[in-house]
C-alpha cells in the first residue's frame, strides 16, 4: 500500500502540479494542463481514473477482516477527530470494489457492536447494540502533496447518494424512567408493540442515517514521507494535514494509535499486528475507569470466537494471554513483546467486577521504529509578557434543574451527585479531580489544582460528572484556554455545555486564575 501511495505522489508531481482547480462538477478539462516537449501531461481526471484502477483490486484485501472503530456521541471535526474514542467496532466481512466509468464503486459490510445510550418518550436504552451494517457508494479519487510538510494526501470523494443500512441483531431493551413511561409501556404491549420494539426500529433508522452521513463526508489517506507513516480517517482533511492521534508523534511509524471506551461486559478489538513485525512495544494508559485488561490472540482464533458468538452459541473463553493490566489512571505502561507467528489482535475488556466504563489509549510500535525516534521537541516558550504557568481554583458549579432533554438528572427524580475532572487536552492527562458532593445542583468546591499548570499543558478541559451506580454520566464540559496567561488574577464564569443529540448549556462553572510570571 505504501508503494502504491508513493507511486500516486509521483504521478501527481508529473501532472498539473499543486494548484488544481475543479469546476462545479468536480472535474477539470485537459486545457488546464500545458503540453510539454515530451507530450501532453496527465489531467487530474486521468490521474483520478488511474488511481481508481490501481486501488480497486487492492482495497478489499486491505479492509477485509479489519475492525473499524465506531465513534460515540461526542466527536470532533477535522484532524482532531483522530483523538476521539471508539465505543464499538465494525467487523468488515464483505467487500466488493470495481471501476465504473472511471469512478470507484465500493460496497462493504459485516457485523459489529456499539454502545447505545439514548432516551426517548420516557424510555431509556443503555446497552451494547449488536448489529449488521452495510454501505455502498461511488467515489472519485484525488491527490495532493504539500512540499512544506512533506505529506501526500489522497482524497476519496463519494458522489451524492451514499447508501447505508444498520440492522440490530440482538435484543434492544428499553426501560421506563418514570411512572408515566411505565404506563405507556403497558399500553404499547396491549397494542402488540413494546417500547423495546420501537427502540429497535429507531436504532436501525438512526444508525443507517448516521452511517450514511459519515460516509458521505468522504475519506482522507495521508502519507508522511519523513516517517513513512500511513494514516486514514473519515472526512476531507486539508492538504498537508494529518490526523491527530491519542499518542503524539515520535518521529517514526506506529502500527496502532487509538483511544477507546469499554463498558462492563463489552470488548474492544485493536489491530491486527502483522506476524512479521518483529519486536514490538505496546504503550497503554488508563484514562478513566476502574481498570482494563489487554489480551493478545491470533486473529483466526478471534474470528472463530466471534462467529460462534454471532451464531448464538456459547463460545469458550478466549485463550489469549493477558499482556497488560491497567488499574491506575494516568499511569502509562510499556510492554515489550515478540510478534506472534500469526497476525495478532489486542482484545480489551474491563477488569473483573468493574461497574463503570473505562477509557484508555494505546500505541503499538516496532522496536526498530522506537530506536529511530528523534528526541522530543520542547514546547515553545510563551510570548513576552505572558505568564509561564497559572494557578487555578475550582470554586463552584451551578447545574440547571433539568438536563437538555427536559428531564431530571437522577432516574428517581433526585438531584445530581456532581464531581469535577480537569485534564490537559495537549498532554492527555488528568491534572485534578474533586470529591463527589451528594444531591446538589449548587456545589462549592473551593479547591486549588495542587500545582501551577504550565503553559505547555493548556488548554484544559473541565468535565462535570454525575456519579451514579449504573455508570457516571457527563453533565457538561468547559474549556480553559491559554488566554488566562495574558491577564492578572481574576474570577471567571464559564458555560457548562453537553454534546450529542440534545446538546446545550447545562450550567455554569466558576473558577479563579492566578497567572505565574
Amino acid at each position: 500500500m505504501k508503494k502504491t501511495v508513493i507511486a500516486m505522489v509521483a504521478l501527481a508531481l508529473a501532472g498539473c502540479g499543486d494548484e488544481v482547480r475543479y469546476d462545479e462538477t468536480g472535474r477539470t478539462s485537459p486545457e488546464q494542463c500545458e503540453p510539454t516537449a515530451g507530450g501532453e501531461e496527465g489531467t487530474p481526471d486521468e490521474l483520478s481514473e488511474l488511481m481508481a484502477e490501481v486501488i480497486a483490486p487492492r482495497i478489499c484485501e486491505r479492509v477485509l477482516g479489519s475492525f473499524v472503530g465506531l465513534p460515540g456521541e461526542e466527536t470532533h471535526d477535522g484532524a482532531e477527530g483522530g483523538r476521539d474514542p471508539s465505543v464499538g467496532r465494525w467487523w468488515i466481512r464483505r467487500c466488493e470494489a470495481q471501476v465504473v466509468d472511471g469512478r470507484l464503486n465500493v460496497s462493504f459490510g459485516g457485523p459489529g457492536w456499539t454502545w447505545l445510550d439514548r432516551e426517548s418518550m420516557g424510555f431509556r436504552v443503555r446497552q451494547y447494540l449488536r448489529m449488521d451494517a452495510g454501505a455502498s457508494f461511488t467515489a472519485s479519487l484525488h491527490i495532493g502533496y504539500d512540499a512544506r510538510t512533506r505529506v501526500a494526501s489522497v482524497w476519496l470523494r463519494p458522489q451524492p447518494g451514499v447508501r447505508a443500512t444498520v440492522e440490530p441483531t440482538g435484543l434492544v431493551q428499553a426501560e421506563a424512567t418514570g411512572v408515566f413511561s411505565s404506563m405507556l409501556g403497558g399500553l404499547l404491549n396491549l397494542a402488540g408493540e413494546s417500547a423495546s420494539d420501537r427502540a429497535r426500529a429507531q436504532a436501525a433508522e438512526e444508525g443507517s442515517q448516521r452511517l450514511a452521513g459519515q460516509l458521505q463526508t468522504g475519506f482522507t489517506v495521508t502519507y508522511e514521507l519523513d516517517t513513512e507513516q500511513l494514516d486514514f480517517m473519515l472526512g476531507q482533511l486539508p492538504r498537508g494535514v494529518t490526523p491527530q492521534r491519542p499518542w503524539s508523534a515520535i518521529g517514526s511509524t506506529w502500527l496502532v494509535n487509538e483511544r477507546s471506551g469499554v463498558w462492563p461486559g463489552g470488548i474492544d478489538v485493536l489491530g491486527p499486528v502483522p506476524a512479521d513485525a518483529g519486536q514490538i512495544t505496546l504503550e497503554a494508559e488508563l484514562e478513566e475507569g476502574q481498570g482494563m485488561l489487554i489480551r493478545r490472540v491470533c486473529a483466526d482464533a478471534m474470528h472463530s470466537w466471534l462467529d460462534a458468538a454471532w451464531a448464538g452459541h456459547n463460545p469458550p473463553s478466549l485463550n489469549g494471554a493477558v499482556i497488560a493490566t491497567l488499574t491506575t489512571p494516568h499511569a502509562p505502561q510499556t510492554v515489550q513483546l515478540t510478534a506472534m507467528e500469526c497476525p495478532a489482535l489486542l482484545v480489551v475488556t474491563t477488569t473483573d467486577g468493574a461497574r463503570t466504563p473505562a477509557l484508555a489509549r494505546y500505541r503499538v510500535t516496532s522496536q526498530t521504529a522506537r530506536e529511530a525516534a528523534p528526541p522530543a521537541v520542547a514546547a515553545p516558550a510563551p510570548p513576552n509578557g505572558a505568564a509561564r504557568a497559572v494557578r487555578i481554583q475550582i470554586r463552584s458549579i451551578v447545574i440547571h434543574p433539568q438536563n437538555t432533554a427536559g428531564e431530571a438528572w437522577d432516574l428517581m427524580g433526585g438531584e445530581p451527585d456532581p464531581y469535577v475532572v480537569v485534564t490537559s487536552v495537549r498532554e492527555g492527562r488528568e491534572v485534578h479531580r474533586t470529591p463527589t458532593l451528594d444531591d446538589v445542583r449548587e456545589a462549592r468546591f473551593d479547591q486549588w489544582i495542587p500545582t501551577a499548570v504550565p503553559a505547555s499543558a493548556l488548554p484544559l478541559r473541565v468535565v462535570v460528572y454525575d456519579e451514579d451506580v449504573a455508570g457516571d454520566e457527563v453533565i457538561g464540559a468547559a474549556q480553559i484556554d491559554a488566554s488566562v496567561l495574558d491577564g492578572g488574577e481574576t474570577d471567571l464564569t464559564l458555560d457548562l455545555r453537553s454534546r450529542g443529540e440534545n446538546g446545550g448549556q447545562t450550567g455554569v462553572l466558576r473558577i479563579r486564575v492566578q497567572p505565574q510570571r
